[in-house]
């Protein structure tokens, strides 16, 4: 996840050459060969995945009063989505379209360098850089597994915020059901080759420990999800595979964590920086001699969770409107305070005066 257009962190030190730099919401044209056809089709997916096929689009964000509400984006406003700089309404990720050009790229790599390993993202929201590596793999008829793991139900209550950063879990907005993002899945032809593991980290990755990856992508916000993904998940990542981690640069308990980790493990392979919050790095060395897994286990059942009941996000204008009407029920209230003042004190002159 990303930090979003308004209060949910600290901005970018300059937004404005940032938005500038942002690729233009833009699909190639597509060729008559195989590989150009490929092309053209996951570009298309990355515009519908950052909601960014229309010509405009919905943002949300959180005013300094707490208010969650959203705004559209239209014409040159849109690059703040392609930048992956804020929460979409309806888009299947935040993460923009740079970020999902260079996650395409690094499984593409793995496929032709012959990487050995699944595929898995922790920490996923309603699945879209999921669903892109699954159709890359499926562009490249490569079979491999892509796992999506992520408690389907938003933050805990009672996980420490980010330093300096918002309460993420006080945002229902983010909690997205698991038969929600199957359905994504599903209705973007992406649905065979995914297996889903629902539940908070410290409960469900160890389940996973010793299975081979080419690729583990973290996306957890916070110093102990991403402690605890990078503990379980890193040490089976192949030689040649990809750690990338999504909020190194966004939030300050994730990068202390993947800092931490790296100097405790000797981890010399540079970092690399996506954008102004994605970092990655290549493993280099082949992981240490571990036994190899058994079959996969069955995937957990999904937690009992009921969709929030204030998951929908209103616009600035229904804020505006609840506001005046907020205004308005206040004037009526006093209004009827001093009618029935006045009622009150003309009651009591008759009685007076009938004595």
């Amino acid at each position: 996840m990303t930090a979003g257009p308004f209060e949910h962190a600290a901005p970018p030190v300059d937004a404005e050459a940032l938005l500038a730099a942002a690729r233009e919401a833009r699909a190639g044209r597509p060729g008559p060969d195989a590989e150009g056809l490929r092309s053209a089709y996951l570009e298309l997916l990355k515009l519908t995945l950052c909601d960014l096929a229309g010509t405009s689009t919905m943002s949300v964000g959180a005013m300094p009063d707490g208010t969650v509400m959203a705004r559209e984006l239209r014409g040159e406003a849109r690059r703040l989505r392609a930048a992956g700089m804020d929460w979409p309404l309806q888009g299947l990720t935040m993460v923009g379209l740079g970020r999902l050009d260079d996650l395409q790229a690094c499984v593409e790599a793995v496929v032709r360098d012959g990487v050995e390993g699944d595929l898995i993202e922790a920490g996923a929201w309603r699945g879209g850089a999921s669903i892109l590596m699954r159709a890359t793999l499926d562009s490249l008829g490569d079979q491999r597994t892509v796992w999506v793991a992520d408690s389907f139900q938003g933050f805990p209550p009672t996980a420490a915020p980010d330093a300096g950063g918002a309460d993420l879990s006080a945002f229902d907005f983010l909690a997205v059901p698991l038969d929600e993002v199957r359905e994504s899945f599903s209705r973007l032809g992406c649905e065979q080759g995914v297996e889903f593991v629902p539940g908070f980290f410290e409960e469900t990755l160890a389940g996973l420990a010793g299975r081979r990856w080419a690729i583990v992508r973290l996306d957890a916000d916070t110093y102990e999800p991403t402690r605890e993904a990078l503990a379980t998940l890193y040490p089976s990542l192949a030689a040649g595979g990809y750690l990338i981690v999504d909020d190194y640069g966004s939030f300050e308990g994730c990068r202390r964590a993947v800092d931490e980790f790296r100097e405790q493990h000797g981890i010399g392979e540079p970092l690399e920086r996506v954008d102004f919050t994605c970092a990655r790095w290549r493993r280099e060395s082949e992981p240490a001699a571990r036994d190899e897994p058994g079959p996969a286990p069955p995937p957990p059942a999904a937690p009992e969770v009921a969709r929030p009941r204030d998951a929908h996000v209103p616009t600035s204008h229904e804020v505006e409107l609840a506001r005046e009407l907020a205004g308005l029920r206040a004037r009526l209230a006093d209004v009827e305070a001093q009618i029935g003042l006045r009622a009150w004190l003309r009651r009591t002159l008759l009685r007076g005066a009938a004595r």
